[in-house]
């Protein structure tokens, strides 16, 4: 198999159709073997039974995975990325608004120097308050923080080499850091300019809550980039400067007493002093339980779990 397109799917019945149809017009023209990947995440409507009827109707490279509940758009691409035969790995969002003719310029843009293609939609077709400020406050930060040179991590529509997503699961939230996770793991990433449209039916799922989200998500992954393998680093020094602290307090304090005559007994000070060496104590005892859970790598069972897989093979 040459190449697989994973697409997460969340009510989108209006759509699939369309999508697929656009994306086996392209490789008509392109000598290459290809599946499509259908990610549905718990669909409310009628977004499963449409794309059976395209496996009913003879599309034998459709594969539809349904998982059981909405585990959202990370635990959907985790799904996809566990099942890819392709060597090459698209992702593609399902409103239509990528546009898969663009598919030929990734595979272009993938030369033996690079490992991922991410698109950046520089003229986005969204609702500006509603998602291109967000995202572009969100991109921003994200290059502050990581270091990345991509425009639009944010962007689903990219191409991967199959060894960079193949293992790769990816915890709640992870899907708008994998351009920086890819990077941390050193795989070479560039981008392409990509043509944005406006969705062509259904409603969008996102909104500006989104940027609250993704700003707690942006701190975890950034204090997992940091700490994650080794995280008795950070609660090592958080522990020893709570207890540096409460070890000068302390030291006042006996000053006060010893030199001074001072009655220490009702003073608020001595209280601090012992909440900050307890607090030391029990930062540091933290950071050494995290560095026994940070050996283990998350399963892909804990973050999605599947109902039936339709076409290709008929799976449970």
């Amino acid at each position: 198999m040459d190449v697989s397109i994973v697409v997460p799917v969340y009510n989108e019945e209006s759509n699939v159709t369309a999508l697929y149809e656009e994306i086996k017009s392209v490789f008509k023209s392109l000598d290459l073997t290809y599946e499509v990947i259908f990610v549905d995440d718990g669909s409310t409507d009628d977004t499963v039974p449409t794309l059976r009827s395209l496996i009913d109707a003879g599309a034998s490279n459709i594969k539809v995975i349904q998982l059981r509940q909405n585990f959202k758009k990370s635990a959907a691409l985790t799904a996809g990325f566990q099942h890819v035969q392709g060597e090459v790995v698209f992702t593609i969002d399902g409103d239509l608004q990528d546009d898969p003719n663009e598919i030929p310029l990734f595979l272009e843009a993938l030369t033996e120097e690079v490992d991922v293609v991410c698109g950046w939609r520089r003229k986005r077709k969204d609702k500006f308050f509603i998602k291109t400020l967000p995202s572009r406050i969100y991109n921003l930060f994200n290059r502050m923080l990581f270091g990345l040179k991509i425009h639009d991590s944010d962007c689903n529509f990219r191409a991967y080499r199959r060894e960079a997503v193949k293992d790769l699961v990816l915890l709640k939230g992870g899907h708008r850091y994998v351009p920086a996770i890819l990077d941390n793991l050193g795989f070479r990433l560039t981008e392409i300019e990509v043509h944005h449209r406006r969705r062509h039916a259904g409603k969008s799922k996102y909104g500006f809550r989104r940027l609250f989200q993704g700003t707690i998500d942006l701190i975890t992954y950034k204090l997992l980039f940091s700490y994650g393998q080794r995280p008795l680093r950070l609660f090592f020094s958080l522990g020893i400067i709570c207890l540096l602290a409460a070890f000068g307090f302390g030291v006042y304090l006996l000053v006060e007493k010893y030199a001074f005559g001072e009655l220490i007994g009702d003073r608020p000070l001595l209280i601090l002093v012992a909440v900050l060496g307890l607090s030391g104590f029990q930062i540091m005892f933290f950071g050494l339980l995290g560095e026994l859970i940070s050996q283990r790598n998350p399963e892909p069972s804990t973050v999605f779990k599947i109902r039936k897989i339709y076409g290709a093979k008929e799976e449970k």
